[in-house]
């Protein structure tokens, strides 16, 4: 027992293993207290709403307590400056900790060229729809024509002039696009006889949209 009080009396070497131990505590406390205040760990605000404002000002302003990373797809708007954010993620209002990282879509100055997708053939309305919006193109006017094949896009134009656009063609992003699609015949089936026969093949005649 006498053993224990000598070492840990203020001349043996455990008071001082003991100091060093409690000191070492102490700073840990107060790195982890310092942290939390400045840089608000684990605290949870809402989101800000960027949706208008100017990427570059965001980027250049030291008031944000958010990191800022801008998506690969850029949107062309002429209505718009270069550079607006159109588009964020997380939302506006949303719960989030400080310092997250804010993925933010912006518009563009330069309109991005894609390629036209082939859609006249065996391709419903629908897919077309799905197909046009995935290229990062719109559906335009959509016309009937009576024809064997109800239901499926029977051809594809450009909505401004009208003529018709071969796939593979490289367009500006967000341009729309004329379909015309099949609808099932309503005319008699001439068949060469006295004229009284019709075509009574059953055909659906609704479009898939």
């Amino acid at each position: 027992m006498q053993r224990i009080i000598d070492f840990f009396r203020p001349s043996g070497l455990g008071f001082h293993i003991l100091i060093a131990i409690l000191v070492t505590l102490l700073l840990l406390v107060a790195v982890n207290y310092f942290m939390k205040e400045f840089t608000h760990h684990g605290e949870e605000v809402k989101m800000p709403n960027y949706v208008g404002k100017c990427y570059s000002d965001l980027q250049n302003s030291t008031s944000e307590n958010f990191t800022f990373e801008v998506s690969r797809i850029k949107i062309f708007d002429e209505s718009k400056p270069d550079g607006t954010v159109v588009k964020q993620e997380p939302l506006p209002g949303e719960k989030v900790k400080y310092g997250r990282k804010v993925t933010l879509t912006i518009t563009t100055a330069t309109p991005r060229m894609v390629k036209m997708p082939q859609l006249a053939g065996n391709i419903t309305l629908r897919q077309a729809k799905h197909i046009l919006e995935d290229s990062g193109l719109e559906v335009g006017t959509v016309v009937e024509t009576e024809s064997d094949s109800p239901g499926l896009v029977l051809g594809q134009y450009r909505e401004k002039t009208g003529k018709p656009i071969a796939a593979g063609t490289e367009i500006k992003q967000g341009e729309k696009i004329k379909l015309e699609v099949g609808v099932a015949r309503r005319n008699p089936v001439d068949y060469g006889g006295d004229g009284d026969e019709y075509d009574d093949t059953e055909v659906d005649p609704q479009i898939e949209f």
